[in-house]
């Protein structure tokens, strides 16, 4: 019984000693997070409730924004990008992971992981390294009580997995003078040791061109340059169900290219897609790397009728007043040639020949030379101001003829979609394109989904009149256009310009070295000089 007794309190002895080691290391972890997690976001401490040794110390001593929550408790914070896990063994903190996955919390964030257990084979560092890599964790520290405690990282091997264990740099120093240490969480996935990334995407200029399954084109370009600095083999992989950018269906199904990703066949998605409600829900995007102008367009306008021009040059009202003032005088003319006006003019003397006078007058109006047999000066007053109005019409005809010659004026002008539906024509485009016009039912309800494969075959059908407004990107209408023969309509309303990104899905741990290498590109602006050169080029365009 007295034996029983001594082991009990030599265990109570070693537990409460191997606590105070936990708080002192505790204290010492809170300097480090201190130093190397960012105030605005708020650090989620995450504990077994069979084991709390160390907490109280870490919050102590941690001064910035924290929530503490155990593995049996539902989540209140899930924005969070900083994470403290206390678990007794690797059990525990598998548990305490799964628990994280649960509930969609950020996997990428910054982790510090404290195993709390004495006994070396329950917080082996390299069986911890293996259940991280499992959870795609990838910026951490794992800490264990071997040697007072050390901390540990790790990161991918030329095996494509995950590599051994790494000491962290001036782990002690930093335990040991916390406030003075500025160890950061280094990049990793820096250097993939030429190991696979698939990437989907389709058949896009000037964006995306494959040839022999090699990419081309803006994004094309981009893609071989990320690969490269990422010392990655490169595959390239179209969409395995439907095609094109990708839409959620109503069955909350993926197809297209994020399908591809959102089932797990791609690495991450590169079609210069739009930013879409639906889109930004389901995955994680890189830094905006461009911008996606997105249009309306039809077919070529039609020309009016060349005759019309000749009317061209005076407004409405001008026409009226001149078909008035010609009536007049015809009218008059009429009414000349009546006895009784002839009668009267042979009474009063003023003119012995009316009808052979206004002859004149019509002669003058149409620019005849004109002899007139008269000497009376109110014949000759009234056909000086003849001339001198016939002149002024004839003149100004002339001077918006020219012009009028040199426009063309089209019957079919459509500034917006709105103007489009107003004469019955169809339209749509790309389904993720539908999001746009949710709140305008009138659209949302009428549009049509076109297949990515099918906008080169419709837009050879608009070249040749059909009555159709397609949903489209600009720069690839521009492209399409630098054909000989190829006419198209782009209507002024632009639908939405968009930036564009790299989809990844959820908590990819490749979205911080590629976006490190995207900073770098854009401040050299090489993206800009990719898309210029790409959009300038003589590509044709062919059919895939």
């Amino acid at each position: 019984m007295n034996d029983a007794l001594v082991n009990i309190l030599l265990r109570q002895e070693i537990l409460n000693e191997n606590c105070k080691n936990i708080e002192q290391l505790s204290r010492g972890i809170a300097n480090i997070a201190d130093n190397s997690f960012k105030c605005h976001y708020t650090t989620l401490i995450l504990i077994n409730s069979a084991m709390i040794c160390g907490v109280s110390a870490f919050m102590n001593s941690y001064p910035k924004t924290m929530v503490v929550l155990s593995n049996v408790t539902k989540p209140i914070w899930r924005k969070s990008k900083q994470f403290i896990l206390f678990g007794y063994n690797l059990e525990n903190i598998t548990y305490l992971l799964r628990w994280l996955q649960k509930y969609n919390y950020d996997n990428t964030g910054n982790f510090i992981i404290i195993c709390q257990s004495s006994q070396t084979d329950e917080c082996d560092e390299r069986e911890a390294v293996k259940i991280l890599w499992t959870h795609k964790i990838v910026n951490v520290i794992f800490v264990n009580l071997t040697d007072n405690g050390t901390g540990y990282t790790y990161d991918i091997d030329s095996f494509c997995e995950n590599g051994p264990p790494i000491k962290v740099k001036n782990w002690d120093h930093c335990l040991k003078f916390g406030m003075k240490c500025t160890m950061q969480f280094p990049l990793k996935l820096k250097n993939l040791y030429g190991c696979p990334i698939t990437v989907s995407t389709f058949f896009q200029p000037p964006y995306m061109q494959l040839t022999d399954g090699l990419p081309s084109g803006a994004d094309g370009d981009l893609l071989l340059i990320l690969a490269k600095s990422l010392n990655a083999s490169l595959t390239i992989r179209t969409p395995w169900i439907g095609d094109g950018w990708g839409n959620r269906e109503k069955n909350g199904n993926w197809v297209g290219s994020l399908g591809d990703l959102y089932y797990n066949l791609a690495n991450f998605s590169m079609t210069s897609a739009s930013i879409t409600e639906t889109r930004s829900e389901d995955f994680q995007m890189s830094k905006f790397y461009r911008n996606l102008k997105l249009v309306w367009v039809t077919h070529p306008k039609i020309k009016e009728a060349s005759t019309y021009k000749l009317m061209r040059p005076f407004k409405p009202s001008s026409r009226a007043a001149l078909f008035i003032s010609f009536i007049i005088f015809i009218l008059v003319f009429m009414v000349c040639r009546t006895k009784n006006v002839k009668a009267m003019f042979k009474t009063v003397k003023i003119l012995s020949a009316p009808t052979k006078s206004l002859f004149y007058y019509f002669q003058i109006c149409l620019g005849q030379p004109v002899a007139v047999q008269t000497k009376k000066t109110r014949i000759l007053s009234f056909l000086l101001i003849w001339i001198f109005y016939c002149f002024l019409i004839r003149t100004f005809y002339q001077v918006h003829l020219i012009n009028s010659l040199k426009t063309d004026v089209y019957l079919t002008n459509f500034v917006s979609i709105h103007d489009a539906i107003r004469d019955k024509y169809n339209f749509g485009g790309g389904l993720a394109l539908k999001d746009y016009y949710i709140d305008e039912q009138v659209i949302y309800n009428n549009w049509e989904g076109v297949n990515s494969s099918d906008y080169y075959d419709i837009m050879n059908n608009l070249t040749e009149g059909k009555k159709f407004v397609l949903a489209m990107n600009l720069a690839t209408a521009k492209h399409y256009l630098k054909q000989p023969g190829k006419k198209l309509h782009v209507l002024p309303q632009r639908i939405v310009t968009s930036p564009t990104a790299i989809f990844f899905n959820k908590f990819s741990p490749l979205v911080r070295p590629i976006n490190k290498i995207l900073d770098r590109l854009i401040e050299c602006g090489i993206l800009g000089m990719l898309f210029q050169n790409a959009t300038t080029s003589r590509y044709i365009y062919k059919k895939k």
